[in-house]
């Protein structure tokens, strides 16, 4: 149960807006011996839905910088696609990383933004674009906050690329674990890693 402050902060409105919902009908308060008045969480939330619509993000990915090319046509992609279905309340979030990459800035982001409930869905040019594995998992826990994932085409055309990224991603990782990340011997297995990756 919310107290009246607290359903205004986490609406953004003043407590005479509140009151007025509450006439007009739009959200019903519980009212308490002493008079005062108490708002059900699971109702705040329905109201949110109405006086504070949810964006979608427009989330597009690469693995590396050279390929800035892709990332425009990705996001080129999206925004169009957004055009077509009359979604003008959106954001576009992108990273420069490897799929397997969880610290991506972005996509910490847009799981923030999920867990808040403040976005109603995720668009992606392609599946890996969100995460390289574990893609329905993910899915399935977004749809629990309320986020709807929509993923323009099924397969990328070119992962050549984001798989030697993804690879020395993997080997990276577990270099760290037997080595330590500043250790000589970390950088000399990464290092000899995507030299035999990249001119085997």
């Amino acid at each position: 149960m919310l107290r009246p402050k607290e359903v205004c902060e986490k609406l953004g409105i003043s407590y005479a807006t509140l009151r007025e919902y509450v006439k007009r009908g739009w959200i019903k308060p519980v009212v308490l011996e002493s008079g005062r008045w108490r708002f059900r969480e699971e109702d705040v939330e329905r109201l949110a839905g109405i006086v504070k619509p949810k964006k979608a993000i427009l989330y597009a990915r690469v693995s590396s910088s050279t390929q800035r090319d892709d990332l425009e046509r990705q996001v080129k992609a999206l925004e169009e696609w957004a055009k077509n279905n009359n979604i003008a309340n959106y954001e576009v979030v992108t990273d420069i990383g490897s799929g397997l990459n969880e610290e991506r800035r972005g996509f910490k982001k847009v799981l923030r933004l999920a867990v808040e409930k403040k976005i109603s869905k995720i668009v992606v040019a392609y599946p890996d674009r969100l995460t390289r594995f574990g893609f329905e998992t993910l899915k399935e826990l977004l749809s629990a906050f309320g986020v709807e994932v929509v993923v323009l085409n099924q397969e990328d055309k070119d992962p050549k690329e984001e798989l030697v990224e993804d690879l020395i991603t993997i080997i990276s990782h577990f270099a760290g674990k037997l080595y330590g990340m500043r250790s000589h011997k970390y950088k000399e297995v990464v290092e000899s890693a995507r030299k035999l990756i990249e001119d085997p």
